[in-house]
């Protein structure tokens, strides 16, 4: 039996699912809510790194790689007053080298940070924040649960455990830990937490009191409620959905079709055959839609360096 879900794939309920990338931009992404990121930044950056303000945010989708179809990585980047550098991401499926993309894409927005000619002095902090819908493969498991599901990773000297500070800082929050109940929730971050994965759920009238009495979530919910929205951010929301949409539709196809396919002739021979071109039109809106590479080549079949050339073309 399949445990595809299509309410959580699609857009179409009182509000936003702020798990799919859509509904987390829709929300984050908006300057009208500045408020709200540097919340989710404080409860999810380690304890001694505190925003006050936002000064800038800057727009990734413009940058020219991406308008070329080189770079698909299409997160939310801004900059606190200090100068350093947040980039928060979404990430529903499960990724294999997830720390090692996020270290490959960090460096390219750690070193666009100067120009050639300015000093190496000027390189501010990057905080790159991942909210994983899977679970991140730790070497320890014990040492992580529901109350234990955000880890921060730096540059440390191994014996002194000195700390580089103006370096890259990956940090994960791993929601599939989250398992509590709104009962059980007791702090702002559980709370923070809960909507993430329930408020998408629940209508205006249906909301419980006893979110409706934390400010945080008050805002947020308002933040999330797409009747809410203007004209134009409806469009360009009805039109992410759409395609992110799409992408799941047909990638819930694809992977039917070849376990079909697969118990007929063998998976691997018969997702070898004849879908050729349909597989990489598959593997172009998936890398649009900025999934990770090794879900892409899980999904259609292709290798990863058939996938990495659809990048590049």
């Amino acid at each position: 039996m399949s445990n595809y879900d299509s309410r959580q794939s699609t857009q179409g309920g009182t509000f936003v699912n702020l798990m799919r990338d859509s509904g987390f931009k829709a929300v984050y992404a908006d300057k009208d809510n500045k408020q709200l990121l540097i919340e989710l930044l404080n409860f999810f950056l380690p304890e001694d790194v505190k925003v006050s303000d936002i000064k800038a945010y800057l727009d990734r989708e413009q940058d020219p790689e991406v308008e070329s179809g080189k770079r698909t990585y299409l997160d939310l980047v801004c900059q606190g007053e200090d100068g350093s550098i947040f980039s928060v991401e979404v990430q529903q499926e499960g990724e294999k080298w997830i720390f090692e993309r996020c270290m490959y894409y960090g460096c390219d927005i750690y070193r666009n940070q100067i120009s050639s000619g300015d000093y190496y002095s000027e390189l501010k902090p990057l905080y790159i924040i991942c909210i994983l819908g899977k679970n991140y493969p730790h070497q320890n498991e014990s040492e992580w649960d529901e109350n234990n599901l955000i880890s921060h990773y730096k540059f440390t000297e191994t014996r002194t455990k000195e700390f580089a500070p103006s370096t890259i800082i990956i940090n994960f929050v791993e929601t599939a830990r989250f398992t509590k109940t709104l009962e059980a929730c007791e702090s702002p971050c559980d709370y923070l937490l809960y909507w993430f994965l329930n408020g998408w759920k629940y209508d205006v009238d249906g909301i419980p009191e006893v979110l409706k009495d934390i400010p945080e979530i008050k805002q947020l919910s308002a933040a999330c409620e797409i009747a809410a929205f203007s004209p134009a951010k409806r469009t360009l929301y009805n039109r992410s959905v759409m395609k992110e949409q799409d992408v799941i539709n047909q990638l819930y196809y694809a992977k039917e079709e070849g376990l079909a396919e697969g118990r007929k002739e063998g998976r691997e021979e018969g997702l070898a055959e004849g879908k050729t071109e349909e597989r990489l039109e598959i593997a172009k809106k998936m890398l649009d839609a900025n999934s990770p590479i090794d879900f892409i080549c899980q999904m259609t079949g292709l290798s990863e360096e058939e996938v990495l050339k659809l990048k590049t073309e």
